[in-house]
């Protein structure tokens, strides 16, 4: 055997005893998490994509995070769905098990846990905090992607990257414990050749810190998918909805109804508002009358601040009745 061939082998067994450690056992050090916050009211939620790169990380340092929740309890919202990241590699909380995994990834981390702080207003609030989270690695961090094992997302996961994968997410869920309510994993295109056993570290993963926690699994947008169910554990539609028609229906299902869809044009994008007051106040209706979820993709800036006019809208839409 080769001196290059032996080191080879030794750094291969050393990454496996780390995922095995990593997917079955707390991180040292840490309480074991109380039971979940509770479901979210039904009706009308937000969902906001803050995704600072490696370039503008430090901009989180100018996020307000008292006046964003406050602005979200002004419009009557019951549940926030918060970016951790998407697919530039770049996180806005930290993560043990990803730094162990990974060191590189550790040299952009932000100055702060915007997630941890933003958990604390809301749920002094009573609204509920949904985690976003892709269900692959960064597809555009080629280096994070061979770290962590992964493929294109189009193609079936590998097993290393499963056990990779559920050691961050569980991480995040005994971080944050009964300061999250859900997961909603997006990107959920290919689950070929997932074990039963590959499930059950992802779902135990998603629910460690929260038996009860809504888990929805998105495999993608419209009429045909938004109500799929693409993992054993999913209880809650995806609901990604571009045009949502004029009355909220599903299918049977076993999952709670849920629709998402951006308030304007583009999700994250800040311009007018593309659906009146009177279409927003009856989808709202009906799913509240269904025990379901709508959520509105709602654009924010660097401070977090929404723009006024759709702060003023939903404010109108969600008025009680005198």
């Amino acid at each position: 055997m080769t001196k290059q061939l032996f080191h080879a082998l030794l750094h291969a067994l050393c990454r496996a005893a780390a995922l095995l450690w990593l997917a079955a056992m707390p991180l040292a050090g840490r309480a074991q998490p109380a039971a979940s916050a509770g479901a979210p009211v039904p009706g009308f939620g937000v969902m906001v994509h803050y995704l600072p790169d490696k370039q503008s990380v430090n901009e989180i340092r100018r996020f307000d995070v008292e006046a964003f929740a406050a602005t979200l309890a002004d419009m009557r919202a019951s549940h926030l769905i918060l970016t951790l990241g998407q697919n530039n590699g770049q996180y806005i909380a930290p993560n043990a098990a990803l730094e162990v995994l990974c060191p590189a990834s550790a040299t952009n981390r932000p100055p702060r846990d915007l997630p941890m702080e933003i958990g604390k207003a809301l749920r002094s609030r009573g609204i509920a905090l949904i985690l976003y989270l892709p269900f692959r690695a960064p597809q555009a961090d080629r280096a994070l992607m061979d770290c962590l094992g992964d493929v294109f997302e189009q193609e079936p996961p590998p097993a290393r990257f499963i056990a990779a994968w559920s050691s961050v997410i569980r991480d995040w869920s005994e971080r944050y414990g009964s300061l999250v309510s859900g997961w909603w994993f997006d990107g959920t295109y290919n689950t070929k050749g997932i074990t039963p056993a590959g499930w059950e570290m992802l779902c135990g993963a998603a629910r460690t810190g929260g038996s009860n926690r809504w888990l929805a699994f998105n495999a993608g947008e419209g009429p045909e998918r938004f109500s799929l169910k693409s993992a054993p554990c999913q209880n809650l539609m995806a609901g990604e909805y571009m045009q949502p028609p004029a009355h909220l229906s599903a299918p049977p299902s076993e999952l709670a109804l849920h629709v998402l869809t951006p308030l304007t044009a583009s999700w994250g994008r800040e311009a007018p508002a593309r659906f009146t007051a009177a279409q927003l106040r009856n989808w709202i209706s009906e799913a509240a009358a269904a025990r379901g979820l709508f959520t509105l993709d709602m654009p924010i800036d660097a401070a977090g601040r929404f723009l006024p006019a759709h702060v003023a809208l939903m404010k109108s839409v969600t008025a009680r009745k005198p």
